[in-house]
């Protein structure tokens, strides 16, 4: 049989290697397709080279240099012209907003012209622009001083003890630190139904027996096995509710976890799992940081656990043919865990750009459960066309496998991780790559997972949820860099328009609506996750813990976001935000500019939405008022009696009575004083 580059002529033949090639830096014998995208499978594209920017012309460098020369001037007689350095002043047909289409359903921003969404401003219409209310915010909410609020179920409030004391002659010895033989099954059940869904590194109907076995016997397993079972009764501990774990245990959650957490890294120790080859013990490994994979010891023990399974040959595309098929599917099991594991920490780190061999050539596990496995088998089970055990860690590695075999993929990883046009063009190339990149990758989980699903499995249900909060994320996060700005906190950056007559910011009102909706299913999402009953510290790792910005947001545009479905669902989860983290309506020392900020806003968001409902006679009696706007209005209540006692006012400050103000617990005088909190949030 000919080969695939002799099938065609010389004149079919490309001039440059194809996208896929040049990031992998191989040899491409260009033809349509290439041999290398035949034989992995891959979509080939080729793409003209772009263009080497023209070099400036003259006049715009005499034009720079006069520019240069009258800022100089301004500077030595003391003319302060930084506060017009980024206002765009209109002129004729220029000046003309571009006509923004009805909102209808919400939906990714339509590309237009080369992908990129423009904005042009003038006297604008508020139909078709909006005021950026982000760019109003004050510092203490622009520019938060964290970006996540810590729960009671996260498992870094449980560290590990210090070295010297793991290894003290004083510690007990590892058979006198297992639990009894029916808490033994216990934490087993915990891990298997609430852990062990979301990693699928061990095969539980194999290890079930030896578990049971070990139960009856502790001081007799092998140190592989011993490591492995505190393992896992360290993520059962932390994937255990703080109610269950005195109820069952009679012990807290804290105690349980740091015990459990002490015991496995000593046992880790006696098994000596730096310099392992026992593949049991590797799992252990693995099991132990995913107990806390957030933390520090995490983030420096993941890269030795990837040497280990580089040592054991987990990262070859092709195993030893002397290895049984039930080992290799268990070792491409947990090289996509730890290979993603140690992914997701580096980019809790320094964001750099992707490795050439981030993805490698190892196949995705296969879509198969545990029953489909057996250790004696000799063929590989055959595939399910449906969801299975594996669909919430295969909707996982998806997005990975897309990266390697996208050539849309390819095309921003091209230009966002390996240089790419100049930089002001890179900004508007890209705006159009990354919509598509999500558009593509939204209808790949569609295809394979989401018209699947029932949502009536818990197991299901968390995916559907994950995979929705993954696509949300995504858009947020683009829309919100491109037309507020990123980096450390959210600031006012490029894309967002000002208007010649007041300085004030402006944004497409389609794009706010994209970006409104995509904040409120990302939070939907992932409050569904973390309330589905599967282990929490892992869907929070899974989902990232930095949603600080997020709330922050969709408050903000809640001061004019009144009424809809999505506002009151909006407030649900503002309400749920205030009561899952107390501390945010605290009187005590935990009171920081930050929620003293957050909760102004909150009440200014809630004034527009009282009024919205009296005005829409959808009235609600006093006493049906969320806790926290009672709470937060007493805090107001309690600074504003405060600051009048101490300034020895002669006119009694009036404090709001809840009895007497209505039938929304508000009047519309000028006692509460509305407009101090507005110019406090510089509305």
């Amino acid at each position: 049989m000919t080969s695939t580059q002799s099938t065609f002529p010389p004149s079919c033949q490309h001039k440059h290697a194809c996208s896929l090639c040049a990031r992998r830096k191989v040899k491409c014998d260009k033809a349509e397709p290439c041999s290398n995208c035949v034989k992995s499978k891959a979509q080939c594209l080729y793409e003209v080279p772009i263009q080497p920017r023209p070099r400036k012309r003259a006049a715009d460098e005499e034009l720079l240099a006069r520019l240069r020369t009258y800022e100089d001037l301004m500077r030595k007689h003391g003319v302060d012209f930084t506060t017009y350095a980024h206002t765009w002043i209109t002129t004729g047909p220029q000046g003309q907003v571009k006509q923004c289409d009805s909102p209808g359903p919400v939906s990714a921003p339509t590309a237009a012209g080369d992908g990129s969404l423009r904005i042009q401003i003038e006297d604008d219409s508020p139909a078709e622009t909006e005021r950026c209310l982000w760019a109003t915010l004050p510092p203490e909410l622009k520019y938060p001083p964290f970006q996540t609020l810590s729960r009671k179920e996260d498992a870094a409030l449980h560290p590990t003890a210090p070295m010297h004391l793991l290894f003290s002659a004083s510690q007990p010895e590892l058979s006198q630190l297992h639990p009894e033989p029916r808490q033994i099954y216990r934490l087993w059940q915990i891990f298997a139904e609430a852990a062990n869904p979301l990693l699928k590194i061990v095969h539980v109907p194999t290890l079930q027996q030896r578990v049971l076995d070990a139960s009856w016997n502790p001081s007799g397993a092998s140190k592989p096995l011993t490591a492995l079972l505190f393992a896992i009764y360290t993520l059962a501990a932390t994937s255990t509710s703080e109610e269950d774990c005195l109820a069952v245990f009679g012990e807290t959650r804290a105690a349980l976890s740091t015990r459990y957490k002490d015991a496995a890294f000593r046992a880790l120790a006696e098994a000596e799992f730096l310099t392992t080859r026992d593949f049991e013990v590797l799992q252990a490994f693995v099991l132990f940081l995913f107990a806390d994979p957030d933390s520090e010891m995490t983030s420096t023990l993941t890269g030795a656990a990837i040497r280990i399974g580089q040592k054991l040959g987990l990262h070859r595309a092709k195993p030893d043919p002397k290895m049984s098929v039930f080992d290799g599917e268990m070792r491409v099991r947990l090289w996509w865990q730890l290979h993603g594991l140690d992914a997701r920490v580096r980019a809790a780190g320094k964001r750099t750009a992707p490795s050439e061999s981030e993805f490698g050539d190892i196949r995705l596990p296969l879509n198969v459960n545990d029953a489909d496995l057996h250790p004696e088998m000799t063929e590989l089970p055959v595939e399910h066309t449906g969801p299975t055990e594996m669909v919430c860690v295969l909707m996982k590695f998806e997005v990975f496998n897309w990266a390697r075999t996208s050539a849309t993929a390819v095309k921003v990883y091209d230009l966002l991780g390996h240089g790419g046009p100049e930089k002001g063009m890179k900004r508007r190339s890209t705006e159009g790559v990354e919509d598509g990149a999500i558009d593509e990758l939204e209808a790949r989980y569609h295809e394979k997972f989401l018209r699947h699903l029932d949502k009536n499995i818990p197991l299901h249900a968390l995916t559907y949820a994950l995979t929705k909060l993954a696509i949300a994320r995504m858009r947020c996060k683009v829309l919100k860099r491109r037309r507020i700005g990123g980096g450390g906190g959210v600031g006012v950056g490029v894309g967002v328009g000002v208007s010649g007559g007041g300085g004030e910011l402006l944004m497409p009102r389609a794009e706010n609506d994209v970006l409104f909706h995509s904040i409120v299913t990302w939070l939907e999402s992932r409050d569904a996750a973390m309330r589905s009953g599967f282990s929490p510290h892992l869907i929070a790792h899974m989902t990232t813990k930095y949603t600080v910005d997020a709330y922050v947001y969709m408050i903000s545009d809640l001061r004019r976001r009144c009424s809809g479905e999505r506002v009151a669902l909006a407030w649900k989860l503002v309400e749920k935000l205030y009561e899952e983290h107390p501390e945010l309506t605290a009187e005590d020392g935990r009171r920081t500019p930050f929620f003293a900020a957050l909760g102004d806003m909150t009440l200014d968001a809630w004034e527009a939405r009282r009024k919205e409902l009296v005005d829409t006679q959808e009235t609600r009696v006093s006493g049906a008022w969320p806790r926290f706007i009672h709470l937060l209005w007493d805090q107001r209540r309690n600074k504003a009696v405060a600051q009048a006692s101490q300034q020895q006012q002669q006119q009694q400050l009036a404090v709001p009575d809840f009895q007497n103000l209505g039938m929304m617990g508000l009047t519309d005088d000028g006692d509460l004083d509305w407009e101090y909190w507005n110019d406090f949030l510089r509305l």
